[in-house]
């Protein structure tokens, strides 16, 4: 009964190795052991628009936009607020075509591309023509749009997903493929009598895309940083210790600066024109920081009564003291 469990056991073994070497259609899973971590931690931010030119945005950016283009709800009102909790994370695996709809094709298009799987291009065929599995982090949070009044008790989002690659060069493998189906769509003649499109996106629309949906990163923040853009080719942006530095061109030439934090998540945002004036800035607070320091406070307060005690107390022990030294006397 031991020699056929072996026995079995040693084909099973044999099966694992050979299969994938005989099989091209197998799913080939993109990554190794990753130099990279998180300190994601569960939580609210609370992120705060603090400055607007609108002026200077009209005359830099675009004349007929707002920060509301670009972070949604009042995002263009001083004041304004934004939230977001992070429920949960951990490790995931997942195939292109979620990555795809997740994080690469631009939102604006994301309609379109729901209606394309009665064409067959769907779940299926993005998997066995892209059959990369990608490793990355996956963190689950519910989300407050930019608003100038109080949050609601219900968030815009309630249970929303977003990921960290583990492996931050293989974003360039997903972008190459996206480039290759996107070119596949626009040929389709069907969909052109449809009049839909994709557009085919470089280093730097990617990049933009990521800013804007708030893509978090890994630690060592520059290193990971430095890493995703040299891999995808974004010839606009640069790394300054946790800052990525994306040069844009509007009416005007501008940049975005966008500074990841602590946790690897945007905490700091500002928008500059070629002089160097900040005419559009978002801050961050956590909403832990707080508690901390009120609770500091809360302590010092404590720590201040006990000393005053003590005091207190020494001094009526030496007055007492020095009433008995007389009555001896």
């Amino acid at each position: 009964m031991i020699k056929k469990k072996s026995i079995i056991l040693k084909l099973i073994i044999i099966s694992i190795i050979i299969i994938p070497l005989t099989n091209p259609f197998l799913i080939s899973i993109v990554g190794a052991n990753t130099n990279y971590t998180i300190s994601l931690e569960k939580g609210t931010q609370i992120l705060e628009v603090i400055k607007y030119d609108d002026e200077t945005w009209k005359n830099t950016v675009d004349v007929t936009s707002t920060p509301s283009d670009w972070f949604g709800g009042d995002a263009d009102k001083i004041g304004a607020k934004s939230k977001i909790t992070l429920l949960m994370y951990g490790g995931n695996a997942l195939p292109t075509y979620d990555l795809f709809v997740r994080l690469v094709i631009p939102q604006n298009i994301l309609p379109i591309f729901s209606n394309i799987s009665n064409y067959g291009y769907n779940f299926t065929y993005v998997f066995n023509n892209y059959p990369n599995i990608y490793e990355l982090w996956d963190y689950y949070y519910s989300y407050w749009s930019f608003t100038a009044k109080e949050f609601d008790v219900n968030p815009d989002t309630l249970y929303e997903k977003s990921y960290i690659f583990k492996f931050p060069k293989n974003i360039s493998i997903l972008l190459n493929d996206y480039n290759d189906f996107a070119g596949i769509l626009n040929d389709d003649t069907n969909l052109q009598l449809l009049g839909h499109s994709f557009p085919l996106l470089n280093g730097d629309d990617l990049v933009w895309q990521f800013i804007t949906r708030r893509f978090s990163v890994g630690n060592p923040k520059s290193e990971y940083l430095t890493t995703f853009i040299n891999a995808i080719g974004c010839k606009n942006g640069t790394i300054q210790d946790n800052t990525l530095v994306f040069q844009r061109y509007g009416e005007k030439n501008y940049s975005v600066e966008v500074t990841y934090g602590i946790e690897g998540i945007i905490d700091h945002i500002v928008v500059k024109n070629s002089e160097g004036y900040i005419f559009y800035e978002i801050t961050s607070f956590y909403s832990k920081t707080i508690f901390y320091i009120i609770l500091g406070i809360i302590a010092v307060f404590i720590l201040g009564i006990v000393v005053v005690l003590i005091i207190k107390k020494y001094k009526l022990q030496r007055y007492f003291n020095q009433n008995i030294e007389n009555y001896r006397n």
